[in-house]
């Protein structure tokens, strides 16, 4: 099965064959986990969102039509796996910011806050190497439209067509957003 074409192996998923999925898990597991970590999440939230794209990719195996790349179509659900995970840490840091502020409200008239009411939960940072993390950190601080031309044309080796397709914005787009991204990249890298 090593041997077969994404979009085969997808239509034979479709067909109830768990080991051509299985195949496809194999070998996008650690491009996904890439993708998401260079998005500058954790180690651990970027195997939830591989796992999550996984997921979805499984639940859409009988709707996939290969009219592009599987990597185009497996990006673009990666994206919105990415969107919807921005979104609930966003909502995540607004409740936490929430109890926090209520937590030293409650302290400073004196009422006692209960266990766990202000805690955060924190996860050690990712094995990385020194350098590797700094390139990790500096591309996740570049603004989203330039982050992602990255993730998918460098780190990806995607074409600008295929980033162009994913990202819905033209060919052109793409290309500016890469030129004013590496740019950016040197500026911060020489800075730190």
């Amino acid at each position: 099965m090593n041997d077969l074409p994404d979009a085969t192996l997808m239509a034979m998923a479709a067909d109830g064959d768990d080991s051509a999925f299985a195949e496809i898990v194999s070998r996008y597991q650690d491009v996904l986990l890439n993708f998401f970590m260079r998005k500058g999440v954790s180690y651990a939230d970027g195997q939830d969102l591989a796992q999550k794209t996984l997921l979805r990719l499984w639940r859409y195996r009988k709707r996939y039509e290969p009219t592009a790349k599987f990597t185009t179509f497996m990006f673009l659900v990666a994206g919105q796996v990415a969107i919807d995970f921005v979104r609930a840490e966003n909502r995540r840091r607004g409740l936490q910011e929430e109890l926090q502020r209520t937590a030293e409200e409650n302290t400073f008239t004196g009422r006692m806050s209960s266990p766990g009411e202000t805690t955060v939960a924190c996860r050690p940072p990712a094995p990385d190497g020194e350098a590797e993390e700094r390139v990790r950190q500096t591309v996740a601080s570049l603004p989203p439209a330039m982050r992602d031309v990255v993730e998918l044309g460098v780190f990806q080796d995607l074409p600008y067509a295929d980033v162009a397709e994913i990202l819905g914005i033209p060919s052109g787009t793409v290309k500016s957003r890469m030129f004013n991204a590496l740019r950016k990249l040197k500026e911060l890298m020489d800075e730190r």
